[in-house]
């Protein structure tokens, strides 16, 4: 059965229940949400900070912002489900792509090319651009407005290559 908190409680004693092993169930090589609607707009995105094992199933928990309490997700008015979501678990070099950029701006259809700064490996096995703009912010190149295509790398001119 999934442990309970007295209102008087301020905060729930996490260190007993993951303690209270074999029934504490940690999935934290994974990142899960439950999603609580709270109107007709984008459901709320709460990360699940636990889960417990209450008879044949997991129960995840979710940090309550209104009282400040860890309390059980499926008990949450709203609560819709548990969704997972991939996390970042490696980043490579840029190595000389491009996120190429076409932007409308007041003076017509503008390109706007950008370097790929990094390379974010998810464990889901999505590989994600993150481009820098000229103001040194950096981007999630498939997440951003205008984005045209990502360009590989010009090949380097060799030394003894002569141009015409």
């Amino acid at each position: 059965m999934a442990p309970s908190q007295p209102d008087s409680s301020p905060l729930p004693d996490v260190v007993a229940v993951i303690a209270a092993a074999p029934d504490c169930v940690s999935l934290a090589e994974q990142r899960w949400v439950a999603l609580v609607g709270q109107d007709e707009a984008r459901p709320e995105e709460c990360d699940v900070v636990h889960w417990w094992r209450c008879e044949k199933e997991l129960v995840g928990y979710i940090h309550d912002a209104q009282s400040g309490r860890i309390i059980r997700a499926d008990l949450h008015p709203g609560f819709l489900g548990y969704e997972r979501r991939s996390r970042v678990v490696t980043a490579l070099p840029g190595m000389g792509w491009t996120a190429c950029y076409h932007l409308d701006t007041p003076m017509g259809l503008t390109r706007e090319d950008r370097p790929v700064l990094a390379w974010l490996v998810y464990d889901d096995g999505t590989i994600t651009p993150q481009d820098v703009d000229h103001d040194g912010l950096v981007y999630c190149s498939t997440d951003t407005h205008g984005l045209s295509h990502i360009q590989p790398p010009r090949e380097p001119r060799s030394p003894d290559r002569k141009t015409s």
